[in-house]
C-alpha cells in the first residue's frame, strides 16, 4: 500500500509541475525609446494565472517590482507575451495571441526576470539575483536571450548554460522600426519545445565593422574586433573561417589563422568570444566578407568589414559636441571641459578655432582665447583641449561652435552650448502624483505646472527616491524647449495606459515616472533640488502621504518647497482610492489633474482687478472684466488640463458649447495671469 501511495504521490507531483509555466525569451528591443521590449513565456499544460506575478530586477538591486499578469487568464499549452508595446510586437513579429501590455516591461540587457505563483514561490528565473548583467555571460544589451529546448523551471536557480544569447549589439540597426530587417529574422521568438533537445544550433553575435589601419602603418588594435559563436545539440566541432583579407584569433593581439575550430562538449560550444582582424601589408581600400560558423549541415554568417585608409593628413578629436558650460550670473567664466585632438601624416599644424562667447586654451586655468595651435612634429601632433564659456556675459543661453582643422586634412566642428544663470526662482513646482489601477498599477504619473515662462526646460531635471532608498539624483533631463506660465506638464511611466485612463496622452515618458504609492519625488532646477514630493529617506508605507492606488495632489498657492517635504502642502485620496476605476471620467474621487493655482507666478498683476462672472454660469455667456490695461486673452480648461476655449474677447465670451462641470479660467496679460475656478450648470 505504501508503494501506492508513493507512486500516487509522485504522478501528482509531476504533473503540478508540467503545470508551470517557464520564461522562454526576452528582446532587449533597439527600436526608438525601446518599445517593444518583450518578455516571452511557455505553458506546458493550462496554468491559470489569476494571482501570478513577474518580478524584474534592475541593475542587480534584487527582484522588487512587480508585474500583476492576472489579465493573462487561463492558458494551455500556447506561447505568453508580456511587451511595453504591443504595436511594435505586432508590426516585429506577427504576434497578436496572450499579450499583455505592461510598462513594466523596460529592462535592459542586463537585468532580470523571475515568475511566481500566488502563493509567492519562484517558479523560473533568468538572470542571478542581486547581479548586474553587464558583461556577464548572460549580457543581452541590444539583443536577445533564448532558452533551449528540453530545459525546465529552474525554481529560481539560474543557469546561463541553458540559453542562448544573441550576443551585445546584435540587434543595432535592426527591426522593421529602425529600417532593417524585422526582429523576426533574428530572434527565435515562438521556437521553444519542452521536450527533446532539438536541431543543431548555432548562434552569431553581431557583424562586426568599422576596422582600419593606415596604409603601411598596421595598427593591431583598431584593425581588430571580435564576435561570439556559441552552439546547442552538436554532434560536430563548429568550423570557422575568414572571408580573404581577414584572419582569425581565439586572443587578442594573439596568433591568427585563417580558419579556427570550437570543439563541442556533450554537444554544446558555449558562447565563445572570437577575435578577427585585417591582414597586414594590404593596400588602401574597402574590405568585406562573411565568416561562417559551419557544423551538422548548419552555417551561420557573420559579416567583417574594414578599411585601409591612404596616409594622408588625418584629424581625430576625442569628444563630440559640449554642453553644459554654465554659470551663475556674475561669476564666469564657466568650468572648463577637456578633450584630446591628435594628428597623423600632417603637412601644417592644427588649428583651434572657437566662435561665440567662447574661449579655448591648450593650458588648464590660464591662456584662454579664440584660437590656439598645436604643433605637429614629423608629421603627428596630440595635445588636451580646454574649453568654457567667457565671463562677464548677461544671463542667458549661448551657443557656439570650435573648429579643428589642419591642410589637406578633414576639419572637425564641434557645437558648443552653456548658459549664464540668473537667481534660481523655482519657476516649476510639483503638483501631483498619481499611482494608477490599470494593468501593472499603470498609469503612472507625475504632474507639474509652469510657475513662469521658461525659455529652456532642459535646466530642469526630475529624480524618483524608491522605497525610502535616499535621492537617486538627476534621472530625467527635459529637452531644450520652451513652457509658458500656467502650463501643466504630464510625465508618465508608459503612454498607452495614460491616454486610456485619462483620454489624452502624456508630455514625456520616462521611467523616472515609474512610482509606487510608497515612492517620493524631487524637481531639480540647475542641479539643485527645488521642490520634493515625499520624503526620499523614508518608504511612504503606511506614512500619511502614502498614495498607493491613489493620489496627491499639492494645494493652491502652496510651494515650491525645496528639499523639505511639506505634508501640510498636500492633499490625498487615501490608499486604494483608484482600485476600482477605469478612467478618470468615470472615477468616484478623480484625481484633481489640471487644477493647481497659485499666485506666485505673478508679475504687478493684482487677482482683484479681475472680474468673471456669473459664476455659477448657466446662460452660456461668460464675461471678464479688467480694470489693468493692455491686450489680454482669455483660456478656459477643463479638469482633465485640456484648454477647451481660447478668446481675445471679454465681454460675451460664449460657453455654451462647453458642457456642464468646473472650468479653470486663466485671464492672460504679457508674462502674467490669474486662474479662477467657475462652475457651468
Amino acid at each position: 500500500m505504501k508503494k501506492i501511495i508513493f507512486l500516487l504521490v509522485l504522478i501528482l507531483s509531476s504533473f503540478a509541475f508540467a503545470q508551470n509555466p517557464v520564461i522562454t525569451g526576452y528582446i532587449d528591443s533597439t527600436c526608438p525609446s525601446a518599445d517593444g521590449r518583450t518578455l516571452e513565456l511557455y505553458v506546458e499544460g493550462s496554468v491559470d494565472f489569476t494571482g501570478w506575478n513577474i518580478v524584474r530586477q534592475s541593475n542587480g538591486g534584487g527582484f522588487t517590482t512587480n508585474i500583476d499578469i492576472s489579465a493573462l487568464g487561463t492558458v494551455s499549452d500556447d506561447f505568453v507575451y508580456i511587451t511595453n508595446d504591443e504595436t511594435i510586437l505586432l508590426q516585429e513579429f506577427g504576434i497578436t495571441a496572450n499579450v499583455l501590455v505592461n510598462g513594466s516591461i523596460n529592462s535592459n540587457g542586463n537585468d532580470g526576470f523571475q515568475i511566481s505563483n500566488p502563493d509567492n514561490v519562484v517558479i523560473d528565473r533568468f538572470g542571478e539575483d542581486g547581479i548586474d548583467g553587464t558583461n556577464t555571460a548572460w549580457d543581452h544589451l541590444d539583443s536577445y536571450a533564448y532558452r533551449i529546448n528540453g530545459t525546465t523551471p529552474n525554481a529560481g536557480n539560474f543557469n546561463p548554460a541553458n540559453w542562448l544569447f544573441g550576443g551585445v549589439d546584435l540587434l543595432d540597426g535592426e527591426g522593421l522600426c529602425n529600417g532593417g530587417d524585422g526582429f523576426d529574422t533574428v530572434v527565435p521568438f515562438g521556437t521553444f519545445s519542452p521536450t527533446g533537445s532539438g536541431n543543431a544550433t548555432i548562434v552569431t553575435s553581431a557583424d562586426v565593422a568599422g576596422l582600419f589601419y593606415f596604409e603601411g602603418n598596421f595598427d593591431s588594435i583598431n584593425a581588430e574586433g571580435s564576435f561570439t559563436v556559441q552552439g546547442v545539440n552538436l554532434t560536430e566541432d563548429i568550423t570557422v573561417s575568414s572571408p580573404a583579407n581577414f584572419e582569425l584569433s581565439l586572443t587578442s593581439q594573439g596568433t591568427f589563422s585563417n580558419s579556427l575550430t570550437l570543439t563541442q562538449t556533450s554537444g554544446e560550444v558555449p558562447a565563445t568570444e572570437i577575435f578577427v582582424r585585417l591582414q597586414t601589408g594590404l593596400s588602401a581600400g574597402f574590405y568585406e566578407g562573411d565568416i561562417t560558423a559551419v557544423a551538422d549541415g548548419v552555417t551561420e554568417n557573420v559579416n567583417v568589414s574594414g578599411e585601409v585608409l591612404a596616409a594622408s593628413p588625418q584629424l581625430d578629436v576625442q569628444t563630440g559636441d559640449i554642453s553644459g558650460l554654465n554659470y551663475d550670473l556674475g561669476e564666469g567664466p564657466s568650468q572648463e571641459e577637456s578633450f584630446v585632438v591628435e594628428g597623423e601624416f600632417l603637412i601644417d599644424d592644427i588649428n583651434i578655432s572657437v566662435y561665440g562667447d567662447f574661449e579655448v586654451s591648450l593650458f588648464s586655468g590660464t591662456g584662454f582665447t579664440t584660437s590656439v595651435d598645436i604643433l605637429q612634429t614629423g608629421g603627428n601632433a596630440s595635445a588636451t583641449v580646454y574649453v568654457r564659456l567667457a565671463s562677464g556675459l548677461t544671463e542667458s543661453p549661448y551657443s557656439g561652435s570650435l573648429e579643428v582643422s589642419s591642410a589637406n586634412a578633414t576639419s572637425e566642428t564641434i557645437a558648443l552650448s552653456g548658459n549664464v544663470l540668473g537667481e534660481l526662482t523655482s519657476d516649476m513646482v510639483i503638483s501631483g502624483v498619481f499611482d494608477g489601477p490599470l494593468t501593472g498599477g499603470a498609469p503612472k504619473v507625475i504632474e507639474l505646472y509652469v510657475i513662469r515662462d521658461i525659455t529652456d526646460l532642459s535646466v530642469f531635471d526630475l529624480g524618483s527616491a524608491t522605497n525610502g532608498g535616499g535621492s537617486d539624483g538627476q534621472e530625467f533631463t527635459f529637452p531644450n524647449v520652451a513652457t509658458s506660465v500656467g502650463d501643466y506638464i504630464y510625465i508618465a511611466s508608459e503612454q498607452p495606459n495614460f491616454n486610456t485612463f485619462f483620454g489624452f496622452d502624456p508630455d514625456y515618458t520616462s521611467n523616472v515616472a515609474n512610482i509606487n504609492g510608497d515612492d517620493a519625488v524631487e524637481l531639480f532646477q540647475n542641479g539643485e533640488v527645488i521642490d520634493t514630493f515625499g520624503d526620499i529617506n523614508t518608504d511612504g508605507t503606511d506614512e500619511a502621504w502614502e498614495y498607493t492606488d491613489g493620489w496627491a495632489y499639492r494645494r493652491d498657492n502652496s510651494g515650491p518647497d525645496g528639499a523639505t517635504f511639506v505634508l501640510n502642502n498636500w492633499e490625498f485620496s487615501g490608499t486604494g482610492e483608484n482600485e476600482d476605476d477605469t478612467s478618470q471620467g468615470t472615477a468616484t474621487n478623480p484625481w484633481p489633474i489640471g487644477t493647481f493655482i497659485t499666485t506666485l507666478g505673478l508679475n504687478n498683476f493684482d487677482s482683484t482687478s479681475i472680474k468673471i462672472y456669473p459664476n455659477p454660469l448657466s446662460n452660456g455667456v461668460l464675461t471678464v472684466e479688467s480694470s489693468t490695461s493692455g491686450d489680454l486673452e482669455v483660456q478656459i480648461f477643463n479638469m482633465l488640463g485640456q484648454r477647451v476655449l481660447t478668446s481675445k474677447a471679454l465681454e460675451s465670451i460664449n460657453v455654451s458649447n462647453l458642457n456642464s462641470g468646473v472650468y479653470l479660467v486663466r485671464v492672460i496679460q504679457g508674462a502674467s495671469f490669474v486662474t479662477k475656478k467657475i462652475v457651468i450648470n
